[in-house]
């Protein structure tokens, strides 16, 4: 009853607060205006109510943008079904004016919208705020806030807050595969249960995606996986992100084909770290660290039926760098340059505290020696388990193993420096202190100093601005990034714009046929060239000297729409400029490379 009570006032002062903006729809063009009022007047299903109605009398879709209000709610009374090319987007905020809220209410049966969509279509998202959390500030609402029941379509959530403070599991969920994800100059915060669990709270779950483009984005209070992929994920890209503040792995990188790293800030990131008991338990006996990569055990025939040119989840990239017709485990990509680790005090205070805790490095042994070892076959002994019902180990087996060289692994620039932080809102304090209330409860002890590590006194209050400071005092790291910007996501930093790399290389059907720069320029003796199609097509890709002469014939024949990267082998050639050049059907474009031995 108390709750019922709570819930209804809450609602009529959304009510009173609602007259400021539309109370109604208003068509403009393509685009409908929604303010926060159904068609009865009641802030509740406002928006659901209005995307389901917008059709013709011929069953077509009557507007193709749908804009909130800022500073309005809006209550989902029921899920709603993306099963067209979704478009919401608002003004861009200001600090006078917050982003328009989308959450999850109840169903006219009184059970709760467990999530805010199903998608089935091309979906963009921009200047909005999304929360999972209850009219009455509790939770849990579900496991996901979103579903995605498509392949082959593009995922965009741009300059948007995303919260849902009690998930079980993962923000979101891909049940489709083959999908693009672009998430730039987003906020994710307060993600995963805040009293007492490790893991809860991830952004991504293994999603057999195609790409996920993350550039410019916060995550901010997090369980785990900000960054993660499973089987099937085949390009990850993340450049200019700050993470702070996760219980434990922010980044794990199962059986991903390419991935790029690049300026991204990590503090306190897998801060409950791994104890002896833990460690146990890993395949290679190792602590997870930062920059996690599942053990690489396939073979060339395994790798090949999922990625390769033919293979389930290659067939619309041909994805074989060395051009013999298959994939290996020789020829993924990993590549890291210019990221930023820290811990601060109270984390490592937490660590001492308790002596079978060991400190959380940024790589792993196992995962260092991927990188370290280029030119030859490398062995790395392991272990395997058998579990019974109840996932105790019953019986263990040592197992060594060889390895291919993983060529295309890169390292640079990394730094473990304290940034200074402007303000986490004391959040490193109490992540820390919950750290130790779980250990306490796992060695069957007692909690004396219970907290909620997000640090949110009411999650009704939806603070704006926003309550933390991300900024940084560490001058050296303000010019750090591969292109002189600062260390970390550029949104604390606003006399800084941040430009978006083009990620259209490597989405599953690119916009235009395009030839990239290789990779490393110069070279010796040997560089990445990417190129991308937009449709099936006779390609070649040739070299040639200074004096026009071809030296070398790297792709002839016919390529599915998609992103390609082919190894340009030069240990025969001389020092000196050399010219690549792209012909798909009648269009050309050649690019300039250098050759120093």
């Amino acid at each position: 009853m108390k709750k019922m009570i709570l819930i209804s006032a809450i609602i009529m002062a959304m009510l009173i607060s609602a007259t400021m903006v539309f109370a109604q729809t208003e068509s403009k063009g393509d685009t409908l205006i929604i303010g926060p009022l159904n068609s009865e007047g009641q802030p509740l299903g406002a928006l659901n109510e209005a995307i389901k109605g917008d059709t013709t009398a011929s069953g077509e879709r009557a507007h193709k943008v749908y804009k909130l209000q800022r500073n309005a709610q809006y209550i989902l009374t029921e899920v709603i079904q993306g099963d067209f090319p979704l478009i919401i987007v608002a003004d861009p905020p200001d600090d006078a004016n917050r982003p328009p809220i989308i959450r999850c209410g109840l169903k006219e049966d009184g059970s709760p919208v467990n999530n805010w969509w199903n998608i089935y279509d091309d979906v963009t998202f921009k200047n909005l705020w999304m929360t999972g959390i209850n009219l009455d500030g509790t939770g849990p609402i579900s496991w996901i806030t979103q579903t995605v029941n498509a392949s082959g379509k593009k995922i965009v959530f741009d300059s948007c807050i995303l919260e849902a403070p009690y998930t079980w599991w993962a923000m979101f969920a891909d049940w489709g595969g083959n999908n693009v994800y672009k998430i730039t100059n987003c906020i994710f915060k307060n993600v995963g249960n805040p009293t007492g669990t490790t893991w809860n709270g991830a952004i991504f779950h293994h999603m057999r995606i195609d790409s996920a483009i993350i550039h410019n984005t916060t995550f901010f209070d997090f369980g785990c996986f900000a960054v993660n992929g499973g089987e099937g994920t085949f390009y990850t890209e993340v450049d200019h992100c700050t993470f702070v503040n996760s219980v434990v792995h922010p980044v794990n990188s199962h059986r991903h084909i390419k991935q790029i790293y690049t300026n991204n800030l990590f503090v306190n990131c897998h801060a409950f770290s791994d104890d002896f008991n833990e460690i146990k338990r890993h395949f290679d006996q190792e602590v997870k660290g930062l920059m996690n990569y599942a053990e690489i055990q396939w073979n060339p025939q395994e790798l090949d039926s999922l990625y390769g040119p033919a293979g389930v989840y290659g067939a619309s990239k041909g994805y074989d760098p060395n051009g013999d017709g298959h994939l290996t485990d020789d020829e993924l990509v990993w590549e890291l340059k210019n990221n930023v680790w820290w811990y601060t005090d109270p984390i490592k205070d937490y660590w001492n505290q308790f002596d079978y805790v060991v400190p959380n490095p940024w790589m792993n042994n196992y995962n260092k020696a991927m990188f370290e070892n280029q030119s030859g076959e490398w062995t790395w002994t392991v272990m395997t388990y058998e579990r019974d019902t109840n996932d105790v180990i019953i019986d263990s087996t040592q197992v060594t193993k060889t390895h291919k060289p993983f060529q295309f692994f890169k390292e640079e620039g990394t730094m473990n420096v304290d940034p200074g932080i402007i303000d986490m809102n004391g959040c490193d304090e109490l992540l820390a202190q919950n750290c130790i209330n779980i250990r306490n409860e796992w060695a069957g002890g007692t909690v004396d100093n219970p907290v909620k590590w997000h640090n949110v006194a009411d999650y009704l209050e939806f603070t704006w601005p926003l309550d933390f400071d991300l900024s940084y005092t560490n001058t050296a790291l303000e010019n750090a990034g591969t292109d002189d910007k600062p260390i970390g996501s550029l949104q604390w930093w606003p006399e800084y714009s941040y430009t978006d790399v083009a990620a259209s290389d490597h989405a599953a059907t690119p916009a235009d046929y395009k030839l990239s720069q290789n990779y490393p320029n110069p070279f010796n003796p040997s560089t990445m060239i990417n190129f991308s199609v937009a449709k099936k097509a006779h390609v070649e890709l040739k070299v040639f000297n200074v004096l026009g002469a071809e030296v070398a014939t790297l792709v002839n024949g016919t390529k599915a729409a998609g992103s390609y990267n082919v190894n340009f082998d030069a240990s025969q050639l001389s020092s000196g400029v050399y010219f690549y050049q792209l012909k798909v059907g009648d269009q050309t474009m050649t690019r300039k490379m250098m050759l120093m031995k």
